[in-house]
Order: C-alpha cells, then sequence, then structure tokens
C-alpha cells in the first residue's frame, strides 16, 4: 500500500464531507493537517454511532499512514503562473 495515496484518499474524503456540513466548496477550506481534519471530524460528529472512538481511531491512522504523513502540514496548490511580468524598471546611468 502506498501511504501517501492513502492520505490522499482519507483527505479528499475528510474535506469533502467538511466542506458539505460548511456549505461551501473544497477549495476554500483552509489547508489542514490532516491529523487536523480527523479532530475536526470528531469535533463535529464524534457523538453519533456512525465513527468508533477517538483513540483507536487516531492509533489505526497512525499505523495505516504515519505519524509523519498524519501530521505533515498539505502543500499548497500551485498559483496559476502569471500572463504578464511586470518589469522593474533598471536605473538610467548618465556619464
Amino acid at each position: 500500500m502506498d501511504k501517501k495515496i492513502a492520505a490522499e484518499r482519507i483527505r479528499a474524503r475528510l474535506e469533502k464531507r467538511l466542506a458539505n456540513f460548511l456549505g461551501c466548496e473544497v477549495e476554500n477550506l483552509p489547508r489542514l493537517r490532516l491529523g487536523e481534519l480527523i479532530h475536526t471530524s470528531f469535533l463535529l460528529w464524534g457523538d453519533g454511532e456512525e465513527m468508533g472512538g477517538f483513540n483507536p481511531t487516531m492509533h489505526a491512522m497512525t499505523q495505516i499512514l504515519t505519524r509523519e504523513i498524519l501530521w505533515e502540514l498539505p502543500k499548497a496548490k500551485e498559483a496559476e503562473p502569471k500572463t504578464e511580468e511586470a518589469e522593474t524598471p533598471k536605473p538610467e546611468v548618465i556619464n
């Protein structure tokens, strides 16, 4: 199992669920660590019976993904390249 791919699939599902709950698009969510998304899920939905216990869930995620992947800050989405770059004026030398 590729742990990075597993993490991205888990992230996508949690982000989609959170965006749906907040009534926004996934792109409008702040960059959160995967562990933060899991914590937020328990904050919002942890009192229902559809989720397991917090400690067993975090232990399983740590075993599946590793602590490093769980708590690394996601990479920023690449900004679109600018079509026109303003030139920096060069000082004129007068002799």
